[in-house]
């Protein structure tokens, strides 16, 4: 498992300033080579510009993927940028962040905050699992 880069503040508002690029982000990590269908594996998509989903341009499949497809952005309302700046927080507060604070920094209800929050802590739980699992593997 590669470990993640330390990104700043500031390169961080830089990078992912707009939903666009957090779309483009979320794209890249799903197809770093470039768009597969997961049904057929067709490499050729429409892209739906009123429902953010990519079709797969093959007659016979036509399905539809997206980009938040298994993760805890998946199906939801909250701007992928307030998802992104969410993350952001929650990864460098060691102290341990609130769903009140959440809410009021960025500006959404406590309950969104709230299972958000829970969301990305179980992400996070999960990712820890699995790399204690595959240091155990490799240790022996």
């Amino acid at each position: 498992m590669a470990k993640q880069e330390a990104i700043t503040l500031l390169q961080f508002q830089r990078k992912f300033a707009s939903e666009e690029a957090c779309f483009e982000h979320l794209y890249k990590l799903r197809w770093p080579e470039g768009f597969r269908c997961p049904r057929c594996n067709h490499d050729k998509a429409y892209f739906i510009k009123k429902r953010k989903l990519y079709q797969c341009a093959n007659p016979e499949c036509n399905y539809q993927a997206s980009v938040t497809a298994g993760t805890i952005m998946h199906k939801t309302r909250v701007p992928l940028v307030t998802w992104f700046w969410a993350i952001y927080l929650v990864a460098h507060d060691k102290r341990g962040v609130s769903a009140k604070m959440l809410a009021r920094e960025l500006e959404i209800s406590y309950p969104t905050a709230w299972l958000m929050l829970q969301k990305i802590r179980k992400a996070m739980s999960d990712r820890n699992a699995e790399y204690l699992t595959c240091r155990a593997c490799r240790n022996g």
